[in-house]
């Protein structure tokens, strides 16, 4: 079975080819076209060729197909759009900024082309989510960054997700925070089935009272030390 969609980006259109067959991947792939394997229960397939599989044509829509083209194309995801503001994937050649105070070893990642290029590669294909480039619309600067990680408690707690923000110093208090978490909770809630986080020390009054004005509420604390507690809060779909 081969079938051919048509996608559309920015004008211009590229085909996606859905096959379970070996041999229809494999040219696919020879000329350059995104690919979609289609699993058969059997298993008796070899997909390795296809850039993506599902188990049903009826796993696929169009921002699926956008998906595995951009994929192919190594053209940026875009997670959502807001009136000021885009959220997409980083991508190669994104301009690097200079570090800032509190920086971790995960916000170096987003200084390095090199580091940067493998976060592309691994975590946005097999994942899907991560942490993706706030994009001022009328400048087209990168002002922050936004997104999903898998969430880290060091108590049980539901399996779920984590909604991370950081909006660089020079655009702050301008509500692009609110504005890009608001886009990215609409993609979560029409995508996404498992519960949500965000963490924050009590200390950091602003990031409290934005992550209580997005709709979470508190699930739990834990003391950090030198008079100071974490709170994780949960989001109420």
């Amino acid at each position: 079975m081969v079938k051919e969609y048509k996608v559309f980006i920015e004008g211009q259109s590229y085909t996606v080819i859905i096959s379970d067959e070996k041999e229809a991947l494999l040219a696919a792939k020879a000329a350059g076209k995104a690919s979609v394997g289609l699993w058969r229960r059997d298993g008796e397939q070899d997909l390795s060729a296809a850039g993506y599989v599902i188990e049903s044509l009826e796993d696929l829509d169009s921002d699926y197909l956008e998906q595995v083209a951009r994929r192919n194309l190594e053209l940026p995801w875009i997670i959502t759009k807001t009136q000021r503001l885009w959220v997409r994937e980083f991508q190669p050649g994104d301009e690097v900024w200079m570090p800032e105070e509190k920086e971790t070893e995960g916000d170096r990642i987003f200084r390095s082309a090199e580091l940067l290029g493998e976060y592309i590669r691994h975590q946005y294909r097999f994942y899907g989510y991560g942490i993706w480039a706030v994009v001022e619309k009328g400048s087209n600067r990168i002002v922050g960054k936004a997104g999903l990680v898998n969430a880290e408690w060091d108590r049980d707690i539901p399996e779920g997700l984590e909604l991370g923000y950081h909006i660089f110093a020079p655009y702050r208090r301008r509500g692009f925070a609110l504005e890009a978490c608001r886009g990215i909770l609409t993609w979560f809630g029409g995508r996404m089935d498992c519960k949500l986080y965000a963490k924050t020390d009590a200390s950091n009054e602003a990031s409290a009272a934005l992550i209580k004005k997005l709709g979470f509420s508190v699930r739990d604390r834990k003391y950090i030390g030198s008079g100071q507690w974490r709170y994780l809060y949960e989001w109420n779909c």
